[in-house]
């Protein structure tokens, strides 16, 4: 009989795992459960019945400690006459994955168990507490559930790709946070500088010197004259040569908006605002080399990304680089997937859905089930796709116009778009549109570098589909 994904409650990886134990035996199989630590790991030896052969041990996380260990499963291995070794770890941080490793090269058969799953069984043993050695008894009680994966680490280009994305969206936020920091210095030093409120006409209206606070003209005034007795020595003259030398480009309208505020500013004299002066040159130094990282990597993403089979989806209108580098290193290698539902469910988008007897299914809200950043990606993929993207830009007004909230449209659409990603990646095709203005080389040239064009075009696009197009 053939085992496939639908003759099994778990799908795919409940019939991997049904048929290896039907091949093995449960009674030749060693189960070895490891909590794993930066620095001391903790293990626990016991047949598949879960009865324990060695108790809850201590090793250090090295070469020596990962010896020890062997040698203790070896013992236990050839005394009680198992055949196979089956080693449950749990998702612990980053601690795990040498252990993973070390684990397959000695041939021994690793479950990765995610640490809610270990959460779950700790709560079914009706005990609040947590200590070493319940997870122990949680990941062997998971692994004879069957829980867990037995998918080795990532690696290769896709897992690059991840480190990359995920090291781009972190220094994003720590972007973003510099950013704030440098709003709150500006509040202190001169507090008009980011707008105030002006009433015209009746009506009240803000108004703001810079239509982008962080562009180059603002960013050089904070840097330089970012006190209101500094705008005031300049005057509007003074601003307008100041504009000329520097090439800032300050409207008159802008000119006479900072000279106004600085006449009428509530701050503190320059004095008494050393400190916050002080700080905000800091602040502004940690943003030029926040923002030269950032560069610099997203062109490192890009020329990775547009070597992977991933690098189909630059095809589609809205899914820019980094969106698309992002969305492709969550999704991770999809050979492992039969259908895009599983991945929707990996990212935690899926719909929770209840429904009991002859009653109608009642839809709620996204499970969350999955990886967090996985689900953030999905989330502004279907943020973008509704703007900039025609096609999804009428199905984002349709799902408005059947009463969805807009961050419900935005997961709808970017569900909507791993599935697309899912078959261009499968099946190396580009995206089909009815768009009679769309060219792949316009699209292609707005998002990637001459030379990534060009690679792009060797690598995924055929001579006879993809020149023409």
């Amino acid at each position: 009989m053939v085992y496939t994904s639908l003759n099994h409650i778990q799908g795919k990886k409940g019939s991997r795992w049904a048929q290896f134990l039907r091949d093995i035996g449960t009674e030749n199989l060693l189960v070895v459960a490891i909590d794993a630590a930066k620095f001391t790991h903790k293990a626990m030896v016991c047949n598949f019945y879960g009865d324990i052969l060695v108790k809850p041990f201590e090793f250090d996380a090295s070469m020596t400690g990962f010896d020890a260990i062997k040698r203790i499963i070896e013992i236990e291995k050839e005394k009680h006459g198992k055949e196979k070794v089956i080693v449950g770890i749990e998702t612990t941080g980053h601690y795990y994955e040498d252990l993973v490793r070390r684990c397959h090269t000695v041939g021994y058969h690793v479950r990765i168990i995610n640490a809610a799953t270990t959460a779950q069984e700790r709560q079914a043993l009706l005990n609040w507490a947590k200590t070493d050695n319940l997870d122990l008894m949680a990941i062997v009680q998971s692994i004879l559930h069957g829980r867990g994966t037995s998918s080795e680490l990532s690696s290769g280009k896709v897992y690059t790709l991840q480190k990359l994305t995920r090291a781009r969206r972190e220094l994003v936020n720590e972007q973003t946070m510099t950013q704030n920091l440098i709003r709150m210095h500006m509040d202190h030093i001169f507090r008009e500088y980011q707008g105030k409120s002006i009433w015209i006409k009746g009506k009240r209206e803000h108004i703001k010197p810079f239509s982008d606070l962080f562009g180059k003209a603002s960013l050089f005034m904070m840097r330089n004259y970012p006190h209101p007795s500094d705008i005031l020595a300049l005057g509007e003259a003074g601003l307008r040569k100041l504009s000329i030398r520097e090439n800032l480009k300050l409207r008159d309208d802008c000119i006479k908006t900072l000279v106004e505020f600085a006449k009428e500013s509530i701050s503190q004299s320059k004095d008494h605002v050393e400190v916050e002066l002080f700080l905000l040159t800091q602040k502004l130094d940690r943003l030029d080399l926040l923002k030269e990282q950032i560069k610099v990597l997203e062109e490192k993403i890009e020329d990775l990304f547009v070597e992977t089979e991933g690098a189909m989806i630059l095809s589609v209108p809205g899914i820019g680089v980094v969106t698309g580098a992002e969305l492709f290193a969550e999704m991770g290698e999809i050979s492992d997937f039969t259908h895009a539902g599983q991945l929707i469910k990996m990212a935690g988008t899926n719909p929770i859905v209840k429904q009991s007897g002859g009653r109608k299914p009642t839809y709620y809200g996204i499970s969350k089930q999955g990886r967090r950043p996985f689900r953030n990606i999905v989330y502004q993929v279907g943020k973008s796709l509704s703007t900039n993207n025609p096609e999804m830009k009428e199905k984002y007004l349709a799902l408005k116009d059947r009463g969805k909230l807009t961050g419900q449209a935005y997961i709808a659409i970017g569900n909507r778009m791993i599935r697309l990603a899912f078959s261009m990646i499968r099946n190396q095709t580009l995206y089909q549109t009815r768009q009679e203005n769309y060219v792949l080389l316009k699209e292609l040239s707005k998002k990637l570098r001459t030379k990534n064009v060009k690679k792009f075009y060797e690598k995924h696009v055929s001579l006879s589909s993809g020149l023409s197009a």
